[in-house]
């Protein structure tokens, strides 16, 4: 059973889904390819229908606090513009339409995070990243779409959000980021928050959780690991390098899995098909050794 036994109501949907499938996949932005764009619907539902589990969905706050789906940072790849969409209004926002992989103008419009979780309602496991400056807009609009026993919310432990969480009588699903064991204990000491997995960071083999005894501290506090498998360029490591690229170019038991025998409970990626089909190898395995 994951997390404390306090918030179990909440949590039911996620504890059924690791019971069931004993290792989750979080698709990073859904799957987006020639004119299905990332962070939409059509990616996410994609992402679905090639294994993932967990959505992991990037959302901003327009000037006039609207919330749309968007990694912030990425306006040149995705409009081929040098704009800040932060700065627009909703309205602004809504006359936006997407370039796709081919560098073609759609007529796709950047979606409102009020119909992803519409769309998704009781379908999948939902992680809203990149919103924790904006936690109570988008914990009410959770609320109100009725997906509150669906959303991870992820992001750091600054007082803000800390406050917010322990405070908000609705006790979301919360994950936290780490990279030290020092951070985890600040992690670990801390009320009144759901937490129900940690992601962890570990840029070398020296690093805290690289260490599958430090990974295990996390998982004698009832809490899940979510290891990140994504190359993110050639130089950036999340997991000191066993990644995507490593899994696909060499050997998927190089890269995912040492993730999974490290004892990931969930590992994001860019390539969930692939990545599922060798979970379901692992897991086998498991059961035979």
């Amino acid at each position: 059973m994951i997390g404390k036994s306090d918030y179990q109501a909440i949590n039911k949907y996620l504890n059924q889904q690791i019971s069931e499938k004993k290792k989750l996949i979080a698709v990073h932005r859904g799957s987006s390819a020639g004119n299905i764009i990332e962070n939409t619907i059509p990616a996410y539902v994609a992402a679905l229908k090639m294994g993932g589990d967990i959505l992991e969905a990037d959302v901003v706050l327009s000037k006039d606090r609207e919330m749309f789906h968007f990694h912030s940072g990425m306006e040149r790849k995705n409009f081929q513009r040098d704009i800040d969409i932060q700065q627009y209004t909703s309205n602004e926002i809504e006359h936006l339409t997407y370039i796709n992989d081919n560098l073609e103008e759609t007529n796709y419009p950047v979606e409102k995070l009020e119909d992803t979780l519409n769309y998704f309602k009781g379908k999948c496991l939902i992680n809203i990243d990149r919103a924790w400056d904006f936690f109570p807009e988008v914990c009410q609009l959770v609320e109100k779409t009725g997906t509150t026993k669906q959303i991870i919310l992820k992001g750091p432990l600054n007082q803000q959000v800390i406050s917010f969480l322990q405070e908000n009588p609705t006790k979301f699903m919360f994950m936290p980021k780490v990279s030290t064991l020092a951070e985890l204990d600040q992690v670990l000491a801390i009320d009144g928050i759901n937490i129900v997995a940690v992601e962890i960071k570990a840029e070398t083999t020296n690093s805290d959780f690289f260490q599958s005894d430090n990974i295990m501290k996390i998982k004698a506090e009832k809490l899940l690991v979510w290891i990140n498998a994504l190359t993110m360029n050639d130089t950036k490591k999340l997991f000191a390098g066993y990644d995507d690229n490593l899994s696909i170019v060499k050997a998927e038991s190089d890269g995912w899995g040492t993730i999974l025998n490290k004892g990931a409970d969930i590992i994001q990626t860019d390539w969930p098909s692939l990545l599922k089909d060798y979970r379901e190898k692992w897991l086998e395995d498991q059961c035979n050794s």
